[in-house]
């Protein structure tokens, strides 16, 4: 391979590969956040229809013993 002959180039070059480095570690952390906060939100509406789900189930529950 032939020896770069101005250093700035190297220099520049480099540089740009440190960004798209950077600029697909941001893309790809981004994503994992999106997709734990679904995962979240997903979780949370669960939870509510489970506790939802409970009390009818206490409600009808009090009905027959009554």
């Amino acid at each position: 391979m032939k020896k770069p002959s101005n250093p700035l180039l190297l220099i520049a070059v480099c540089a740009v590969c440190i960004l798209i480095l950077i600029l697909a570690i941001r893309i790809l952390s981004g994503a994992i956040h999106l997709v734990s906060g679904a995962f979240n939100t997903v979780l949370g509406i669960v939870v509510i229809l489970a506790l939802i789900a409970i009390v009818i189930w206490m409600f009808a529950y009090a009905k027959k013993k009554k």
